[in-house]
């Protein structure tokens, strides 16, 4: 506001009186525009912000007011305006000059009429409205920023709440999810333990049906078991594969059907060591790896080799991964078991 008068006149001295958060202070502006405060404010302008009247503006001598700021002609504005902070009314002075040639008015720089009461008045309206206007966009600004920081502290308290309903199931699930591990750890001889993109996966199943994920973790230790000799087995994201729970009217997984996936799993396996073992004769014998030879050495042609890649790319990845003993010299070198473990389709050459 003092800033806005001392552009709008051109003024021996501008101050206030008004209510900050820290108390009543005094402010003044320098002829650099510099803003000053002072904690010494009168008892007289202390009573004069409580003074309820409808008269918004005043023009009056400088009385026992400090000579440094104001002249001791009857030249002083007085603004009265209302404070958001404790609805009393904070207190605007400006002194002007005597003449209309030195306010930034539209007049000839030599005019030096005196300044008459009709001329103060115009003065003190433009003041008052000019000043009335800079509040109410400082009191919109102000209210913008107010519903801002409502809405981000609404934001953040419902997505704190979210968290926490969140973490009751995902806590409840992760316990139940440990005892099931323990439970399958004694039926199978070993520790499984979760990596952390499967305690991940176990998480964004949380909830009250987890029944196809403890499924899951029942088929993936199974696998583990079978394949994999060492006591302590990680189990990854990439081998828990969930389905959807079956309904009651179809018709359950018989023991004949685990056998059956059983010995599939043996069979994948008894190609893959036939596999290693055809690496190994045809390397130690001095021949390159390379698909026809390895396939002479398997009795079978080059072309059946790429078509089981091929169907079983995925089987092989998994199955190597779970036992690093598997194929354990065919994995580095031979192209098309490098390319299914590092989750490409086949693309190898027959020749």
């Amino acid at each position: 506001m003092m800033l806005l008068l001392a552009r709008m006149l051109s003024v021996y001295a501008v101050s206030c009186v008004h209510q900050t958060n820290s108390g009543i202070v005094k402010s003044w502006l320098d002829e650099n525009l510099q803003i000053h405060d002072d904690g010494k404010v009168s008892t007289d302008d202390i009573e004069r912000r409580k003074t309820n009247t409808a008269k918004r503006t005043s023009w009056e001598t400088t009385g026992n007011r400090d000579s440094m700021l104001f002249d001791d002609q009857n030249l002083t504005l007085c603004i009265r305006i209302q404070s958001g902070i404790d609805n009393l009314y904070d207190l605007y002075f400006a002194t002007i000059r005597p003449t209309l040639g030195s306010l930034k008015l539209m007049v000839s720089d030599s005019y030096e009429t005196q300044v008459s009461v009709r001329d103060k008045e115009i003065i003190a309206t433009m003041c008052y409205s000019s000043c009335m206007a800079l509040a109410e966009i400082l009191k919109a600004k102000e209210e913008k920023t107010q519903l801002l920081m409502d809405d981000i502290r609404h934001k953040d308290k419902t997505i704190t709440s979210l968290k926490r309903e969140m973490e009751i199931p995902a806590e409840r699930t992760r316990k139940i999810v440990k005892e099931k591990l323990t439970s399958l750890g004694k039926q199978y001889g070993k520790d499984f333990t979760l990596t952390k993109d499967a305690e991940n996966l176990v998480d964004e199943y949380a909830g009250d049906n987890i029944a196809p994920l403890l499924k899951a973790l029942e088929h993936t230790a199974a696998l583990k078991a079978e394949i994999y000799e060492c006591s302590q087995i990680d189990i990854d994201n990439t081998d828990i594969r969930i389905k959807a729970e079956q309904n009651d009217n179809e018709t359950a997984e018989t023991p004949a059907a685990v056998g059956v996936r059983e010995k599939r799993h043996e069979r994948l396996i008894g190609y893959l060591e036939k596999l290693e073992r055809a690496y190994n004769d045809v390397v130690d014998s001095g021949q390159k790896p390379t698909a026809i030879n390895i396939a002479n050495e398997m009795q079978v042609s080059s072309a059946s080799i790429t078509m089981w890649f091929n169907n079983h790319s995925e089987d092989a990845r998994r199955l190597c991964e779970a036992d690093i003993n598997l194929c354990k010299n065919s994995r580095r070198f031979f192209d098309p078991l490098k390319e299914a473990l590092a989750g490409r389709k086949n693309k190898s050459k027959t020749a």
